[in-house]
């Protein structure tokens, strides 16, 4: 079987795992409003004050995972903001960035249900194909739920994707996790409008690819490549 045969069969597995995955949490968010009694479309948040986490406010939604990937390049300037890594120990979001290691960085929360297993999913795929690469590289997952997302929940959730020791979660505080998107233009005021974003770099560059959607793993491999190399 050629590799690209493969590559849409482990893209069609993971999307019909994230689907499946949905239509359990909206069934439960479903089965709870009727036992309680609550209004969960009335759930919001706004910046400052952590959205439930009893229920996945993505639950229910449609994933356009079959939508054109949008590549972009953007400039940042690391900050020094205050982060926690998943075995608890603290850092800043410019120390774990520092140096010239190639990088690929998403945003996440481990109680959602639709898009982040899908980005993890590829974060996992490009962790597998990266190979050899992998040593002296790293992945970053930052929690947007920190409040929810302690040090032992992304423990358990790292495990779950088979994270590699290059591969690390971290949490905080929600104003440093609000901070940190602020920071790669990720922002969107609360997890309800939390949107797919892949961010790639080559290695101590000020300039980022941004991949909005659901790439491949290929896709993101092929890039980090582009810009380890350039």
């Amino acid at each position: 079987m050629s590799a690209s045969n493969n590559s849409r069969r482990q893209v069609l597995a993971t999307l019909g795992q994230a689907l499946a995955i949905s239509l359990m949490a909206a069934g439960s968010t479903l089965a709870a409003d009727a036992h309680n009694g609550h209004d969960m479309s009335q759930m919001k948040g706004h910046e400052g004050h952590a959205m439930p986490s009893a229920a996945d406010p993505h639950a229910g939604h449609v994933v356009d995972t079959a939508a054109a990937t949008k590549r972009s390049m953007v400039d940042l300037k690391l900050t020094p903001t205050p982060l926690i890594r998943q075995n608890g120990t603290k850092t800043t979001l410019s120390k774990e960035l520092e140096g010239n290691k190639p990088t690929v960085l998403a945003f996440f929360y481990t109680s959602c249900t639709t898009v982040c297993p899908v980005t993890s999913q590829i974060l996992a795929g490009t962790q597998a194909l990266l190979g050899k690469d992998l040593e002296g590289s790293r992945i970053v997952s930052i929690s947007i739920d920190p409040e929810y997302d302690t040090p032992e929940r992304l423990t358990a959730y790292a495990k779950k994707f088979d994270a590699k020791p290059q591969w690390q979660h971290y949490t905080g505080t929600l104003q440093d996790s609000i901070a940190a998107q602020k920071v790669f233009g990720a922002y969107r005021g609360d997890k309800m409008n939390h949107v797919p974003l892949i961010f790639i770099n080559g290695g101590g560059k000020k300039s980022w690819v941004q991949l909005q959607g659901f790439p491949s793993a290929e896709q993101v491999v092929k890039e980090f490549r582009q810009q380890r190399s350039s």
